[in-house]
């Protein structure tokens, strides 16, 4: 489906998630040339926070836009997301306590939250056609 027939679609925040990509990851490489705890590899990981955060916001800000309809599909996206996510984190926990081992959970749950969403997202979608 092109990005002009999603509903809820707006390319405006596609440019800003892809910048705000290129802001986390040219400051996490940037990052590497200093010591962990040094004061600027503090302050770029604080520059890699506010770009996620904004990644996060503007969508949020930007469903005042969107009609009944659209709304109710994001919602259910969110929601499947937002279960999901607390679904598998608490079943990666009891699968840790029987002996997996520990999971980096900073670097696993926004890619997992992102990706329920777009598979709620695209199920919700599909149902109201």
């Amino acid at each position: 489906m092109s990005p002009e027939r999603v509903p809820g679609f707006i390319p405006r925040l596609a440019l800003i998630a892809l910048a705000a990509a290129v802001v986390i990851i040219g400051a996490a490489i940037v990052a590497r040339g200093y010591p962990r705890g040094s004061g600027m590899r503090i302050a770029l990981a604080v520059v890699q926070g506010i770009a996620t955060a904004v990644c996060i916001f503007v969508p949020v800000w930007s469903l005042r836009r969107l009609d009944e309809l659209q709304r109710r599909i994001q919602l259910e996206a969110l929601a499947f997301s937002f279960c999901g996510t607390g679904a598998l984190g608490a079943g990666y926990g009891f699968l840790q306590n029987a002996g997996l081992p520990p999971i980096e959970w900073g670097a696993i749950i926004w890619p997992a939250m992102v990706g329920l969403w777009a598979v709620g997202f695209v199920v919700a979608n599909w149902r109201y056609r």
